[in-house]
């Protein structure tokens, strides 16, 4: 009997660790007192999410200040998602336009080389949460956009947290795994859009099953091709379209 009283006592002991470490990491604190960033600047960060440090590129808009209101953009960037790669797609297709529409941009690296498909997306959420500490998103959550690789991450974080975002731009970019396109079903509604270049037959094929999905899920999705394009598409890369659309969603 004492035995079996021990043993209990250790098992409790365990869940009540367990639940104490996810409730910890549920609740971050960020001390945000010195985020400083220039308004009308795009800028490198760094920021810790549950012990792992996560690079970032960051535009401001004119007249930003800590606190404030604004439509926000989670922008998860393509190939290898190192820092190098996340800087020169957020510069090229983010950057102008966000300044020119008074959006907050934020890009963040894959953590430790981890996409954020793979093995990466646990920091999404707490990353989110960092944002919100120093930004009111408006409409209440940020958009997310995300380019190849980034898109496919886009539809991770999606189907893992529908209740974090008002809206779904990829360019190129589809719902990867089984467990992906089970959760299609809870963005019915969240409006998608999608891009693909006509010669990126492989992308074409997963965009189109994607989309078909969503069809008969009810959401709002629309699927653009773009004849003669091939996987980087040329006619999205300064942003122009992306933020067109974004620009429609917000309320």
């Amino acid at each position: 009997m004492a035995r079996f009283k021990l043993s209990l006592f250790i098992l409790l002991a365990l869940i009540a660790a367990a639940c104490s470490g996810g409730s910890e990491a549920a609740t971050q604190e960020f001390d945000v007192s010195n985020f400083l960033v220039s308004a009308g600047a795009t800028e490198q960060g760094m920021v810790e999410i549950g012990g792992r440090s996560v690079e970032y590129m960051v535009t401001i808009p004119e007249g930003f200040a800590v606190g404030d209101t604004a439509p926000v953009l989670l922008a998860l960037p393509p190939g290898g998602q190192d820092l190098e790669i996340t800087r020169n797609a957020h510069n090229a297709v983010y950057h102008r336009e966000a300044i020119r529409l008074g959006w907050v941009v934020v890009s963040p690296a894959a953590p430790g080389g981890d996409l954020f498909f793979d093995g990466g997306e646990d920091v999404l959420p707490g990353f989110v949460d960092w944002i919100e500490a120093w930004v009111t998103p408006e409409g209440g959550a940020p958009h997310v956009a995300g380019i190849s690789n980034g898109g496919i991450s886009a539809f991770r974080f999606a189907a893992e947290n529908p209740d974090r975002l008002q809206s779904l731009v990829v360019f190129p970019g589809f719902a990867q795994s089984d467990d992906d396109r089970e959760a299609l079903a809870q963005l019915s509604g969240i409006p998608v859009r999608m891009h693909v270049g006509g010669n990126d037959t492989g992308w074409i094929a997963e965009s189109e099953a994607t989309f078909t999905a969503l069809i008969a899920a009810g959401t709002n999705v629309r699927l653009e091709t773009y004849p003669g394009e091939n996987h980087v598409i040329q006619a999205t890369s300064d942003g122009q379209i992306i933020f067109s659309q974004l620009e429609s969603f917000r309320g």
